[in-house]
């Protein structure tokens, strides 16, 4: 196999001009602001291939959800744009509303904005409905459920039997592991 260059595969497209991008939630983490540590969960979203837009496939990272009272309003315009849940759900925990988002269609109405260091960067500004519903393509995302249960799964993917101890190890000196067979070859002396 040859190991060459291709000008035609240099990655993703990149979003960098504002509009409204088909998208769907593709990982989330638990954080706490800098400022105020309040709860705040950070969304990032992928820009859906089975939608003829530019940017398929692209990451629009950082979209920050602060759980406080002034705040609400965001985590109710994303609900809202997924068309999925009945006015008064409750969700039990922010993290929990992170959770449920994942893999859902909705758009999002994207400007650039600088970050920091003064590179322009997307920053999502409000929510809408998908108009390409259900999605053709299956969401890839990174669930921590997913990951907890993975990591649950540990023990079992290692001989365990599903949370039963292991069995204690045979000792061939008290008569239970059937003795052991030892030739006078296998002596040093």
């Amino acid at each position: 196999m040859s190991f060459g260059y291709d000008e035609k595969n240099v990655g993703i497209e990149q979003v960098t001009n504002p509009g409204e991008y088909e998208v769907y939630a593709t990982s989330f983490a638990d954080k706490l602001t800098n400022k105020t540590r309040n709860k705040m969960e950070v969304l990032n979203y992928r820009v859906r291939t089975d939608v003829d837009q530019p940017a398929k496939g692209a990451v629009i990272q950082f979209d920050n959800f602060v759980a406080t009272p002034k705040a609400q309003w965001r985590f109710n315009a994303l609900t809202k744009a997924t068309e999925m849940y009945e006015n008064g759900h409750d969700f039990g925990t922010p993290s929990n509303w992170a959770e449920e988002m994942l893999g859902k269609p909705i758009i999002v109405v994207v400007t650039m904005e600088k970050d920091l260091k003064g590179t322009l960067r997307p920053s999502v500004k409000s929510f809408k409905a998908s108009k390409h519903k259900p999605m053709a393509e299956n969401p890839v995302i990174k669930s921590h459920k997913d990951l907890d249960n993975a990591a649950a799964g540990i023990p079992d993917n290692m001989g365990s039997t599903h949370g039963a101890p292991a069995p204690e190890p045979t000792d061939p000196f008290t008569g239970n592991g059937g003795g052991v067979n030892i030739s006078d070859d296998d002596i040093p002396f």
